[in-house]
């Protein structure tokens, strides 16, 4: 992966109003220079790439970051070697992301008075188009988590809590290789799966109720996410039919998803299909997102963004009904738009799956 082209597209994108951009969002730092610790702060200037780390992180980020950056270990006041270091690079004006912590920006905004630029998603902006080895992570991620799956549905039964069904998909994860789960695993069952993003307990799962399933794991730093609605047992005719106009609109969505494509107007077409089936108002979230580094990246398909899609872009497609005192079904897969097609990264099949108990 060529982190220096990566740098190269960010000059780019500065504005003629400064000299250097501070980065100091942690997954924005990784995806430029590729360090994964926890403290870092990286100074981009229009010439020179300049990382900034405490001991802790020496030899991390000696083998992570390689030339890419020159590697500053400070010792004390942080914040005074990185003023003198901008000082010293002739910055007379300063881009800060918007992650910048109150301290840093009051200090900052100290020493360049009506010189700082506070900057909206620029690092983002290139994160939106993912490349080849990026790709390849996420299908390393994606396929842990579809193993993982298949052996979850050999062992889940009636009688475990959900915390018990996350526990033991989370452990498949990561004995397959996932770095952690990429967010707090959801396992819903019976009506608690009305709730889109319920918390997993201690109720015990019951013969005859649906189990909402989502969850993700990260390799690389790279996240997937896939839901599943199974049933435990003989699924009833409610079940089949709420199953079948998620997975209609689901289907119909991703047809609409296509190079310059309106994303508002592919979550419409999903949520045309739930609503003509009387369950508009039981469909309260968006119908995707874009992953990546984090589980939650821009662009995302729903109601109110305007973006239009390009290659390169990756998407859920999660559209949802929940019926408060009965449950809730969600089908989550995910795809990769390429200039024809899409490719999709999901490859546990999302027919109706009845566990047999």
């Amino acid at each position: 992966m060529n982190r220096s082209r990566r740098i190269a597209a960010l000059r780019e994108l500065f504005s003629e109003n400064y000299q250097g951009l501070l980065i100091t969002d942690l997954k924005n730092i990784r995806y430029l220079c590729g360090y994964s610790g926890s403290c870092g702060t990286l100074l981009i200037t229009r010439k020179e790439a300049i990382f900034f780390t405490d001991f802790r992180y020496q030899e991390q980020s000696a083998a992570e970051i390689g030339d890419v950056a020159e590697i500053v270990i400070f010792k004390n006041n942080q914040i005074e070697l990185l003023k003198d270091r901008i000082k010293k690079a002739r910055i007379k004006a300063l881009g800060v992301e918007k992650s910048l912590n109150i301290r840093q920006f009051l200090m900052f905004s100290e020493e360049f008075k009506k010189d700082l630029y506070p900057t909206e998603s620029l690092v983002e902006q290139l994160r939106q188009i993912k490349d080849a080895d990026e790709v390849k992570s996420l299908q390393k991620a994606f396929a842990i988590a579809d193993q993982a799956f298949a052996e979850l549905t050999r062992v889940i039964k009636p009688g475990m809590t959900e915390n018990e069904v996350a526990a033991h998909l989370e452990f498949f994860m990561k004995m397959a290789g996932s770095e952690a789960p990429s967010f707090d695993t959801i396992i819903a069952s019976g009506p608690n799966s009305s709730c889109p993003h319920h918390q997993p307990g201690s109720r015990k799962l019951k013969k005859g109720e649906m189990v909402k399933i989502d969850f993700g794991a990260v390799v690389d730093g790279y996240h997937s996410d896939m839901t599943r609605t199974v049933f435990l047992g003989k699924a009833t005719a409610k079940f089949k039919e709420i199953y079948g106009i998620v997975l209609e609109a689901q289907k119909r969505a991703i047809k609409a998803i296509k190079v310059g494509a309106i994303c508002k107007d592919v979550d419409a077409v999903a949520r045309k299909v739930i609503a003509d089936a009387g369950y508009g108002e039981n469909f309260g979230h968006g119908l995707g997102h874009s992953l990546g580094l984090n589980v939650h990246e821009a662009p995302s398909l729903s109601p109110k963004c305007e973006d239009s899609i390009r290659p390169g872009v990756t998407f859920t497609v999660e559209p949802g009904i929940y019926l408060p005192g009965w449950g809730g079904v969600r089908i989550e897969d995910v795809f990769l738009v390429k200039e024809k097609g899409l490719k999709q990264l999901t490859n546990t099949p999302n027919d109706l799956f009845e566990i047999k108990v």
